[in-house]
Formats: C-alpha cells, structure tokens, sequence
C-alpha cells in the first residue's frame, strides 16, 4: 500500500485545513502582481464555485530531500518560486459531490458540500466522506463518515466510523496579510495521556509559481505547527514542525517541509503538489516509481481500535526489524525480523492486548533507523 493510502485522519484533516486557508486568499485570481494587496480576497461566492461538483483535488506526494529557494516574508515585491524535482511516491484524489448524493447524507443534513475520496489496495478498502458548511462569513468542517473493510487471517471486517465534530476553517472574506491560528486541539487518549496540537499559518508573500504544469500566479503561507504530550500534568514530548505553502489562482499548490522558517536557498522534503481539475471517470495512479531508499509511513489509521496496517519501503536486498516499543521504550512486540527484496511492504499490527496509550514504532536496516508513533485509543 502507497503511503498516502495510509495518511492518518487527523493528519489530512489538518493538511486540508491549511490547504483552505491559502485557498480562501488566492481564490480571486491573482490576475497581475499590480493589483492592490487590499484588493484580494475571497467571498462566498469565490469558495462555492471552488467546490462545484464535477472537480477534483489530485494529491501527489515526495519523500526526496532537495534544496529549493522558498524566498522571504513580503508584501510589497512579487517573488518568483519553482517547485523542486522529485520522485513522486505517492499520490491521492478528493472528489467534491453533492452531499445528497452521498450515502450519510441524513447524518449531516447542514452540509453544504462534501468531497469522497476512496482507498483501495489488497483487500482493505476506505471509502471516507468529509463533509462542509458554507456561509456568508465562514467556512466550517462539520465531520466525516469512513466505512472500513479488509479481509486479514480468514476473518472479514467491516465497520464505519462516524465523526460529527465541527472545526472553524476560516472566515470570510479572507485576504493577504492575514494570520490563521487554530485553535488548541486537545485530544484525551486515555490512561492520563493527552496531547494539544496548536498551529499559525501567515500568509505573507506573493509572486509567480512554476510549477510542472506551467506558471501562475501564487501566494506563500507559513505554517508552525506545536504538538505537545502529557502524562497527566506532567510533559513527557513537545515536538515543532515547520512548512511552507503556495497556492495559486487556479488553486493548484506545492507545500514543503522545513526544519525552520530560513529564506532563501533551503533544504526542503516531504513535498506535496496538489492540482484541481475535471473529476476523470477513473482514477489511474501516475505515481508508480521504483523504491528510492528507505522509508517508514505513518501507521493508518491512527488513533486505532484494535489494529492498524504499516507499511515501509527499502532500496536494497536488506535484513530489518520492525518492532513496537511502549512509552517506557520497551519493546512490546516485533513484526519483522529478516531479509527482504526490494519493495514496498505492509504489515498489520494488532494492539488488542495493549493498553490505550502512546507507541513507537521503529524500521531499522543496518545504519538506517526510523520511528513513527501511534495511539491505541480503547
């Protein structure tokens, strides 16, 4: 399974949300840098034709770690970017749809727009529903339904998940300036462990993107995301992470990893390009490569109840281990252990027998180690 099939909920649903905040500022067009800053906005109108049925958002993801001029913070002088060359890895599609045409629609009867996208690959299928409200003033995520089915050791399941909580996206109209802090997330995993993620996304330059597909006029965002983990009131990690976006008036958009918030000529990784275009009467995947080193992907799903699926990626005829470790770094259980060809895998790993809390999962290859963590939330 690619890795983008396994992006965690929560995850997407936060890259979605920055991806609506530069949306909402480029919307307009962008039609010549001489336009009035003040000028560019986005009203209503602008994101209900954006979500017009018929249009799709195609996701394409990198690993590769390149060097890229990001520019600087201004208002004043457009700046020219170009996307770095990669690898493409993975890839995704969001489709937008009718809400009433969807199958939940009775469960979200304030819908105004909905997207569908659907995950398949070796017997485990997703079909996840996100659902929106558009009003005058505001643009709100107000849930999600995810129907689940796989086949693992002769045994069939199939559950849905439904989720009606509501998170404030922006409000409207929204221009160049403009400074978008989320609010806190607390999320309780139980047994005392908590976790509050914070994030600020400015948007604060703009220019010329050049992108595979040609060049457009764009608008840069910085985003600082905070994650922190208690043990009651104790703090046991913090983590920060760093990106930055453009989205252009076409709302094609190329967003970058950042270990922090340099200018000019940086090192950049985990590139995302995500193009809006005619929903195809079929998806085809375009991403196909060959493995072009070692990579861990985060588990999915994530949190989970009471198994999930990781899969990793090696260059070479390698010996590895996959182990789980608990919060204290022992080990609680090991996947893999030996030999094998080049390729991408997956493994399912099941926490039945676990504790709810926080775990850590490490790939290791002679000198090449990697660790992701993951919830069992009971």
């Amino acid at each position: 399974m690619k890795k983008s099939r396994k992006i965690a909920k929560k995850e997407r649903r936060h890259q979605m949300e920055k991806f609506f905040y530069l949306l909402s500022a480029a919307a307009i067009g962008l039609f010549v840098q001489s336009v009035a800053l003040s000028q560019i906005s986005i009203t209503t109108g602008d994101m209900s034709n954006y979500f017009g049925a018929g249009k799709s958002l195609f996701i394409y993801g990198s690993s590769d770690t390149v060097m890229m001029n990001v520019g600087t913070a201004s208002s004043s002088a457009p700046q020219t970017w170009s996307a770095p060359s990669v690898n493409i890895n993975d890839s995704v599609r969001l489709d937008n749809v009718l809400p009433s045409s969807t199958p939940y629609a009775s469960d979200f009867p304030g819908a105004t727009y909905a997207q569908k996208s659907i995950i398949s690959d070796s017997g485990l299928t997703f079909d996840i529903y996100e659902y929106y409200e558009l009003s005058n003033d505001s643009l709100l995520s107000i849930g999600s339904f995810q129907h689940e089915s796989w086949s693992f050791g002769g045994v069939t399941i199939d559950t849905s998940i439904i989720s009606h909580t509501t998170q404030f996206l922006f409000h409207l109209p929204v221009q160049l300036g403009d400074v978008f802090a989320s609010r806190s997330d607390t999320t309780n995993f139980g047994g005392g462990m908590m976790e509050v993620t914070t994030s600020v996304a400015t948007i604060d330059a703009f220019g010329t993107l050049n992108l595979p597909i040609g060049s457009f006029g764009a608008l840069r965002s910085t985003d600082v995301t905070s994650v922190r983990e208690y043990n009651g009131a104790i703090l046991i990690d913090s983590s920060i992470t760093c990106s930055i976006s453009w989205v252009t008036g076409e709302r094609h958009q190329l967003t970058v990893a950042v270990d922090t918030l340099s200018s000019g000529n940086v090192k950049v990784h985990s590139v995302s390009l995500t193009y809006v275009g005619q929903t195809p009467g079929t998806f085809v995947r375009t991403s196909a490569v060959q493995p072009g080193g070692f990579m861990l992907s985060q588990n999915y799903p994530n949190p989970f109840n009471p198994s999930t699926v990781i899969s990793y990626q090696i260059a070479t005829v390698s010996h590895i281990t996959l182990k789980i470790y608990n919060s204290l770094g022992e080990e609680v259980a090991t996947l893999v252990n030996g030999t094998r060809a080049p390729g991408e895998y997956s493994v399912r790993f099941d926490g039945s027998r676990l504790p709810s809390g926080v775990y850590f999962y490490r790939l290791q290859s002679g000198t090449y180690s990697e660790t992701r963590k993951l919830v069992i939330l009971k």
